[in-house]
């Protein structure tokens, strides 16, 4: 197999390692087995943290034999990214499964791909809904 080598600065290193911790989390974080072509290229990365000067932020787990990242900067990736990450993505869900369900109420089973018709209808729904939530939040929905 051939062999690609990247030279990267203090920098850029720390940002791939970053990206790799979040890829792996996101790919990992819904499955009971970890996908070990991620966990790979993850411990890979990881395995190089000396040369770039981040045994501050990186470990070795001797008992596992694994790199991985010390937990206030574990913490700090959370906070910065993933929580962010899922607010947004939790109202863009809601607001995407309530007007898709009212879509079905109007139009029965949708097709796919949908009509110019249904594709109008779903973007006036989805700003209604987005608008209904931002004015009454969350606390305020009724289910009928």
């Amino acid at each position: 197999m051939k062999k690609i080598h990247l030279e990267l600065n203090e920098n850029q290193y720390k940002k791939l390692v970053e990206s790799v911790f979040l890829g792996t989390w996101m790919v990992n974080s819904t499955k009971m087995e970890l996908d070990e072509d991620f966990e790979e290229v993850r411990e890979l990365v990881l395995s190089k943290y000396k040369e770039a000067e981040l045994e501050d932020k990186i470990n070795y787990q001797e008992a596992f034999g694994i790199h991985d990242l010390q937990m206030d900067y574990e913490k700090e990736l959370f906070t910065k990214y993933v929580d962010e990450y899922e607010e947004f993505s939790f109202w863009d869900m809601l607001i995407e499964k309530l007007s898709e369900k009212r879509l079905k109420e109007e139009y029965g089973e949708l097709t796919s791909p949908l009509t110019e018709e249904m594709i109008e209808r779903r973007l006036q729904l989805e700003e209604e809904i987005g608008e209904k939530l931002e004015e009454q939040g969350i606390t305020n929905l009724d289910f009928k």
